[in-house]
């Protein structure tokens, strides 16, 4: 993938229901350092998929990075990664619902059918899905803003949630990070890119709660409160959840792909059933109960996958090269002469004269 769609796939991945209605960005950058904390924020988001994306580029998507990386443990945590997965897909879900309370559970189930229909072209599928929906959500936020966040200095809670925040999103999408690096051509420039858009929506946003006043930040949805009214709103909150639920859902989905005949769509029943189930939950419960735990999960993955692709493999590396030469060494330390070499006959030996 070039540059921008790679961008807008980054962006389609974060920009879900919990950050276009403020849900989460109010729960982790609503204190009075927001905007800066939120800049450091997509500082790191941007590190950490500039290094997902390379690996999946290195080592041939999600599977061939988790057995580099993890060796032995690459089923664990790739069964962690898929775990983590079903939170955004039930977040996204429950989201469709609580913009028509009133049609629950058609919303979800509408989002569902039409995900699953970009998902059966796969990971091209997904990147399409970005490309056609992401423009018309950063064009609905850009042209959206109602205020200003004034910056200040964010305290050291302020930076840890932030922080967090990065690396939930990171742990969200890590396997579809990574498998999209297998065909990323700038894996930085792109990251680059989609973290300066997602500042810049999140900002915009974050300015319309706090300019719209108390009621709005003490809403269970901050900028649905804003825009309440608003058909093009709504419109931009599905865009929102089909980009997200699509690249939540995929790992899901890939990994049912493994099993033969039935046992295949029997297991992709199940995974469909499960987020859905999950979803009832709500929004804010997703948010306010998984999404912090995520965000811990993420840090330590991302920590874990750093140290063993520039540390431990590189040492690892060390040790059996020296191992190699000292093996090698050994081999030529005993140099064969020829006077070393005793005849060999067949014949019965005769005394020489």
């Amino acid at each position: 993938m070039g540059i921008v769609r790679t961008a807008f796939f980054l962006v389609g991945t974060t920009i879900g229901a919990g950050f276009l209605t403020g849900a989460e960005l109010i729960r982790f950058f609503g204190g009075a350092g927001s905007l800066a904390s939120l800049a450091f924020s997509c500082a790191v988001y941007c590190l950490v998929c500039a290094f997902l994306l390379h690996l999946g580029k290195k080592y041939n998507g999600f599977a061939g990075a988790m057995r580099a990386l993890f060796g032995r443990g690459a089923n664990i945590v790739t069964c962690l990664l898929l775990a983590v997965a079903f939170v955004p897909c039930a977040g996204m879900l429950a989201g469709l619902d609580e913009l028509l309370p009133a049609y629950r559970p058609l919303p979800s189930l509408a989002g569902l059918a039409i995900v699953l229909v970009f998902l059966s072209r796969g990971m091209r599928g997904v990147s399409f899905l970005s490309v056609l929906l992401v423009p018309l959500l950063l064009v609905f936020i850009f042209f959206s803003g109602t205020g200003f966040v004034t910056a200040a200095f964010p305290s050291a809670s302020e930076t840890g949630r932030g922080l967090l925040y990065a690396t939930m999103n990171a742990a969200f999408a890590a396997p579809a990070f990574m498998d999209a690096g297998r065909d990323t051509r700038a894996p930085v420039r792109s990251s680059v890119l989609a973290s300066g858009a997602v500042f810049l929506c999140g900002a915009i946003i974050l300015g319309g709660v706090f300019g719209a006043g108390g009621d709005a930040v003490s809403a269970p949805m901050p900028y649905l409160y804003v825009m309440r009214g608003s058909k093009v709103f709504f419109a931009a909150v599905a865009c929102a959840v089909l980009t997200s639920l699509a690249s939540a859902l995929f790992p899901l989905l890939s990994a049912c792909e493994r099993f033969a005949g039935e046992k295949k769509n029997a297991a992709k029943i199940v995974i469909l059933l499960a987020a859905f189930l999950l979803s009832r939950l709500g929004l804010n419960g997703v948010i306010g109960v998984l999404y912090p735990a995520v965000g811990v999960f993420g840090a330590v993955f991302s920590a874990v996958c750093i140290f063993n692709e520039y540390f431990f493999k590189q040492y690892h590396q060390r040790i059996h090269s020296r191992r190699q030469k000292a093996e090698n060494k050994g081999r030529a330390h005993h140099k064969v002469k020829f006077e070393h070499l005793t005849a060999v006959d067949d014949q019965i030996s005769e005394p020489r004269p």
